[in-house]
């Protein structure tokens, strides 16, 4: 299969075997143009709203940026191995980096805006502090199952001393575990975005006096969770058929229009729904930094008063506090002194009558 940039022929052992058809050159230039735009807008909101926790994010992102920026090297140079590699490897990992950065965030808007007795089970299905650990645990699961797929294809790809049937048929249990790690990542994230679907409409008839600062805005970053948790799972799904359908030899493995309309164009939209509704937007300046304490209490609601510790630097939500004001004393009517009764007089005995025989003398 021949380069369509006009290049010597490709390699079985490179470019042609990793993917499947001649790659176009102008597809891969915008590619690269678009999500290094996409990618220098999203650094600026980062700094901008000082939003540190979403570090891994940034990661997939610019993992992203430099997959296609490689493709274009591929492409130009098909016999550079370590480009192709590097190109398969970073399109097909970074995604996992964006889901983390979904958790993160969902688990922050939890504490945000939801009151204590209201992250229970009913409204939000895992407890509120395991949400963002549970799911990134199982994100990295199916992170190190695709890791071993890809380096086991890599391993495969680079056996010189093997014929192209050879290496079809070495590639069929290296496409069964990129199967499964893809299939597992779907299952989480499609959990996920249930997740968030049902906590949307769960508290879409909550009515809250908000934090200092805060406004019901944040269902804009809950529904573009939303948005995002299906686009990164249709993409998921395309990965799956693409490695699991007649085990890498059918029609989306050797057709590149639809890796750039199931992968490339779902994960774009992705990023530009996080340039329009970026977290730092949504969620309070202690939300956003990298350590924070899912032990805290989060938001109270309207009878949280502040205490002396607001001005300490390590105060957050954790200074909250729902004491009530001390009750003032009973009110006691002081003792009355008992007043004679009216009926009794008294009499001087000074202005007492004389005896009756008083006059005879």
């Amino acid at each position: 299969m021949s380069n369509s940039t006009g290049n010597s022929t490709m390699t079985p052992t490179s470019a042609q075997a990793m993917f499947g058809y001649s790659p176009s050159m102008p597809m891969a230039w915008i590619a690269g143009i678009v999500f290094t735009v996409s990618a220098l807008v999203h650094t600026y909101q980062y700094f901008k709203h000082r939003a540190w926790y979403l570090y891994l994010m940034m990661l997939g992102i610019f993992m992203e940026v430099f997959g296609y920026w490689t493709r274009v090297i591929a492409i130009k140079k098909p016999e550079n191995n370590a480009a192709v590699t590097m190109t398969f490897l970073l399109t097909t990992l970074a995604p996992s980096f964006l889901v983390a950065g979904c958790y993160m965030t969902f688990g922050r808007i939890i504490y945000y805006v939801c009151p204590e007795n209201r992250r229970g089970f009913r409204q939000t299905w895992v407890p509120a502090r395991f949400i963002t650990l549970l799911f990134v645990f199982l994100d990295t699961l199916s992170f190190c199952v695709q890791c071993i797929g890809i380096f086991f294809l890599i391993a495969k790809l680079s056996a010189q001393d093997q014929t192209t049937a050879q290496q079809k048929q070495a590639l069929k249990t290296t496409y069964e575990i990129l199967r499964v790690g893809f299939i597992m990542q779907i299952t989480v994230f499609g959990l996920f975005t249930l997740l968030v679907l049902r906590f949307m409409f769960a508290s879409k008839s909550w009515k809250f006096d908000w934090p200092e600062g805060g406004s019901g805005s944040w269902r804009t970053l809950g529904w573009t969770l939303v948005t995002a948790g299906l686009l990164i799972t249709g993409r998921s799904l395309y990965r799956c058929l693409e490695f699991a359908l007649n085990r890498g030899d059918n029609y989306l493995r050797t057709h590149e229009w639809s890796f750039y309309l199931f992968d490339m164009v779902l994960i774009m939209l992705v990023l530009i729904a996080f340039n329009i509704a970026h977290p730092g937007r949504f969620l309070p300046e202690d939300y956003l930094t990298v350590r924070h304490a899912y032990k805290k209490p989060g938001y109270k609601g309207a009878m949280a008063t502040k205490t002396e510790e607001d001005d300490q630097p390590t105060a957050g939500y954790s200074r909250v506090s729902l004491v009530p004001p001390p009750l003032a004393p009973p009110r006691v009517n002081p003792p009355q002194m008992q007043q004679a009764p009216s009926s009794v007089t008294f009499s001087s005995p000074w202005n007492s009558r004389p005896s009756p025989g008083a006059d005879r003398y």
